[in-house]
């Protein structure tokens, strides 16, 4: 079997890891695509060092191009080059919406009609569904002009992982997935396999790879992780008064604060709590997990890197912080029912001290 991954994030290459371990003895190739393809991402760098994982890497990273419809042309000629090097009998993404995916399944259902298209878990919207699925742009505007553009092999999915591309799901709670999902074939994935030494290997390469000092992570007691900024009702304010609160109960040389990738306050986290572990907001929190003990705390916003933190390490404390913001109120309570079922408590602001440490 030939299978092919295509990844472009974090969440993407831990569960293609996963499934490439379980898929030993098969021709295991990522494809690596990034949302944005001057950023500079280490995956390939780092699937390369580990090499006990995939047997190829094709990588879009880190490329200098003129815009984005000669960089999707380019990609669309070296995936072309690629498979036909390489036939796929499988394919594997993380996003079904990618017109890299669409277009190699495309490609390849012309040649081989058993090809299978396969979804990896995405996080919280493989649960949820996408935020923009009943809108008339989502459902049928947008639609229209990929398939003018494209042609007959545009698929598109009302959610992700729901296109006709798609006949087999890969989800950590199979039995949670969206309605739209369940008419695929839905599998578990291995929790086991993430323990496992070639998947702790690949984690110690990518933190190598982006050259970032840990700090004492391992020895830290709770991880406070935050969202962008703009999220808050009032900013930085907001953050500080978090912090504090954790502070309320930990010394700062216990605490690690991991800022939004996009974040902009990482300098004046470092003015206002020169103490605390102040992670480098470049590198995905997926990866940092299993760098934490195991009676490490994470304590943060409603977001899906507590999601991500049931699922890759069920062993740790987690709690949700609600935001008393009407603006988000639509954000609490599509989550709160995920969040329920996966056992991950929610509290107040206010009453997160209290009722949170004397559990």
């Amino acid at each position: 079997m030939n299978n092919y991954y295509f990844i472009s994030s974090p969440f993407h290459l831990f569960v293609s890891s996963n499934l490439a371990i379980k898929n030993e003895g098969d021709t295991n190739i990522a494809v690596i695509i990034p949302r944005v393809a001057a950023n500079k991402n280490s995956y390939a760098e780092a699937i390369r060092e580990s090499k006990a994982i995939f047997d190829e890497v094709i990588s879009f990273e880190n490329r200098q191009t003129s815009g984005k419809f000669s960089e999707r042309k380019y990609r669309f000629k070296e995936i072309k080059a690629q498979f036909e090097k390489i036939p796929a009998d499988r394919i594997y993404t993380g996003n079904d919406r990618r017109v890299e995916f669409q277009f190699a399944m495309g490609m390849t259902a012309k040649r081989n009609a058993d090809v299978r298209g396969i979804y990896l878990d995405e996080g919280t919207v493989t649960y949820l569904g996408h935020k923009s699925m009943y809108s008339w742009q989502h459902k049928y505007i947008d639609p229209f002009f990929k398939k003018v553009f494209y042609g007959n092999w545009w698929k598109n999915p009302v959610t992700i992982g729901s296109s006709p591309w798609i006949q087999e799901v890969y989800a950590a709670f199979p039995e949670l997935v969206h309605p739209l999902l369940k008419n695929k074939k839905v599998h578990g994935i291995d929790h086991e396999v993430f323990t496992s030494s070639k998947f702790l290997e690949l984690c110690d390469d990518l933190v190598n790879s982006y050259g970032v000092d840990l700090g004492g992570l391992s020895e830290n007691k709770v991880v406070v992780v935050l969202t962008h900024e703009s999220f808050y009702p009032d900013g930085y304010a907001y953050i500080c008064r978090l912090i504090d609160k954790v502070k309320s109960r930990f010394d700062e040389e216990d605490i690690a604060i991991k800022a939004h990738p996009r974040s902009e306050i990482q300098q004046q986290l470092q003015k206002d709590y020169p103490g605390v572990n102040l992670l480098s907001n470049k590198i995905g929190m997926e990866i940092l997990l299993p760098q934490l003990n195991k009676d490490c705390m994470v304590v943060g916003d409603i977001s899906s890197v507590l999601f991500t933190t049931r699922w890759l390490r069920p062993e740790l404390k987690i709690v949700g912080i609600k935001l008393d913001d009407p603006r988000r109120q639509h954000v609490h309570d599509n989550l709160l029912k995920l969040y329920q079922a996966l056992e991950i408590p929610m509290m107040d602001f206010e009453r997160f001290t209290e009722q949170f440490w004397a559990k």
